[in-house]
């Protein structure tokens, strides 16, 4: 237990060690990575972010400013978080508060928020976090397709892409996507160091077989070890998807990273056929649900719809006056 539990890193240890400690891991990480990106938010705007301390003022200001442009359901969330680890010390101001909220019309479906997928492509990675990610983030692959590809299934040339082995019936169905702007200096980057881990590798055991995944993770006790990471286990997330967000203090899953690719497309006017074929989907309605549609968009379709209505507008004014 930590020894002083004044301080707001330390009431968070003591709070996820205690009281969710029966929890999923995935919901025991989830509930440290709010709280402790709570914390640097209220400490990086001069507010005390102690448990003990944190009164009314402090929590609109979270609302209002922190998680303004937020999904309804994520500044729920957050809330709720926030409103068990206050109780646990004795605190019950947004119990108090009795705060109401508006109706929330996006699906039940997680992306990243601009700012967050910014923070993310942004950060500092390491080479492996940074393809990982890449590769789902940014070319929408599922994590069993990010442990499935094979080195031969990534080809350079003129019109660059890569062979991706899906779901579908018997041993799955094949697609292919193009590289990102980026990817093609990334993987290269990738395969040197590959190259060197399966160096290190082969120096303590000359008769070890490479592995064909194009991804593979190593570590060192003894002596080098290495293979391919696991379709169906956790190692990918605790090599790549924990650390990150552990760092960042952003809350996704692998899949959040492919939901968010398949949103930006959205956003940026691909069309539904053309992402729903990227995504590997079977049909445009499953589609649909990974871009799902929230207020935002409605307003913005809205914006457009009067644009159009006033043109249409202008266009029988002209004809009236033309025909007089």
């Amino acid at each position: 237990m930590p020894r002083n539990v004044k301080l707001p890193e330390n009431c968070i240890k003591k709070y996820v060690s205690e009281a969710r400690r029966s929890s999923k891991k995935r919901t025991y990480d989830q509930y440290q990575t709010v709280l402790l990106k709570i914390t640097n938010d209220l400490r990086n705007n001069g507010f005390d972010p102690s448990p003990y301390h944190m009164d009314e003022r402090i929590i609109q200001f979270l609302l209002d400013v922190i998680w303004k442009n937020k999904e309804v359901s994520t500044r729920r969330w957050n809330t709720y978080i926030l409103s068990r680890y206050l109780k646990f010390y004795k605190n019950k101001t947004i119990e108090k508060m009795d705060l109401k909220w508006p109706q929330d019309m996006r699906p039940n479906v997680d992306w990243l928020e601009d700012d967050e997928t910014a923070l993310l492509l942004n950060s500092c990675k390491t080479t492996l976090e940074e393809v990982v990610i890449h590769l789902e983030l940014c070319m929408g692959l599922r994590i069993a397709e990010v442990c499935k590809l094979r080195v031969k299934d990534v080809h350079f040339g003129r019109m660059p892409y890569i062979d991706i082995l899906g779901k579908g019936k018997g041993d799955g169905k094949w697609r292919s996507v193009y590289f990102h702007e980026d990817s093609e200096e990334l993987f290269l980057r990738w395969l040197v160091e590959r190259s060197e881990i399966i160096n290190s590798v082969k120096k303590c055991r000359p008769n070890w077989t490479e592995p064909e995944e194009f991804l593979i993770w190593t570590h060192y006790k003894n002596k080098p070890d290495a293979g391919p990471f696991s379709p169906t286990g956790h190692s990918i997330d605790r090599a790549v998807i924990h650390k990150v967000r552990e760092r960042l203090g952003i809350q996704f899953t692998n899949h959040t990273l492919r939901r968010t690719f398949g949103r930006m497309l959205y956003h940026a006017d691909v069309p539904v056929a053309t992402i729903s074929n990227m995504l590997g989907h079977d049909d445009i309605a499953t589609t649909l649900l990974y871009i799902g549609v929230n207020m935002d968009d409605m307003s913005l379709a809205m914006g457009k719809l009067a644009i159009y209505q006033k043109s249409i507008k202008c266009n029988k004014l002209k004809k009236e006056v033309s025909q007089h």
